[in-house]
């Protein structure tokens, strides 16, 4: 029971190939461009919720499954290495990633599977998991507006943004740049906490894929960054800013996320 339970809790923190289930939630527009899928997945509000809501789902069967009886630690470190591979699978192919939807659930994939780390090692997983998905929400946003102002946010195919929309510029890179847990983000302090928290029982195991993953993440935003905010901007397209007062309504929420993630570090040690 206790193992059917972990099993069934790699769906919603992700491990290889129960992952396919998240991806494919998250690759809403690509599976609508194929005719499958209803439309409404495509709206950022339906990812919000799946960000939100299937860690949570994650966290509580995962918990469950303790509470029911303690596993043998030999297959908790079986399902901390797992979800370490499945991080640094998915960080290395957000390298090649270039679709923002693609972008997005790949990057969930890889930071919710480091949960399992933490699982594995006695580190509470609710605050690292709430840590990790929402800081993904700001950038599910703005790649939604480059979708309704391009039809599809992709990498390489409006360079140069920072000369023709300054506000939206400024804001997706600080979105980039929360999603991929640089410090005083809510992902920085989560995978910190689940760094802490495990490294006196193995080293390799817990700063490996985290340390690895980390790393990728970077290379990968710095690539994202490239292919929309610099370089030389394209003089066939009609470019529309983002208004004024919704720019400082959602880098006010950055914000909030940055004092949200210093409460976070408090609490968890």
């Amino acid at each position: 029971m206790t193992l059917a339970l972990l099993l069934l809790a790699g769906l919603f923190l992700p491990l290889y190939p129960l992952s396919v289930l998240p991806n494919s939630l998250l690759q809403s527009r690509l599976n609508a461009e194929v005719g499958q899928g209803p439309q409404w997945r495509r709206v950022p509000g339906f990812k919000t919720g799946l960000l939100l809501v299937f860690p949570m789902i994650g966290v509580g069967l995962a918990t469950l499954a303790m509470r029911l009886g303690a596993p043998d630690p030999r297959v908790l470190t079986l399902f901390g290495v797992w979800g370490g591979m499945t991080s640094l699978l998915y960080a290395f192919r957000l390298l090649s990633a270039k679709d923002g939807e693609i972008w997005i659930s790949h990057l969930f994939t890889s930071t919710l599977a480091l949960i399992w780390i933490g699982i594995a090692y006695g580190v509470d997983p609710l605050l690292p998991a709430i840590g990790l998905s929402v800081s993904l929400l700001p950038l599910v946003f703005m790649l939604d507006q480059l979708t309704q102002r391009f039809g599809i946010a992709r990498s390489g195919l409006y360079p140069g943004l920072c000369c023709r929309m300054p506000w939206f510029s400024h804001l997706f890179v600080l979105a980039v740049l929360t999603a991929i847990a640089v410090p005083f983000s809510p992902s920085f302090f989560a995978i910190a906490a689940l760094a802490f928290g495990g490294v006196a029982a193995d080293e390799v195991v817990v700063l490996l894929p985290i340390c690895l993953s980390w790393l990728l993440w970077t290379w990968a935003g710095v690539n994202l960054l490239t292919g929309i905010v610099w370089g030389v901007p394209r003089d066939d397209l009609v470019y529309r800013d983002l208004d004024p007062q919704w720019g400082i309504g959602v880098g006010s929420g950055m914000v909030a996320l940055g004092i949200f993630g210093i409460l976070l570090v408090e609490v968890s040690l």
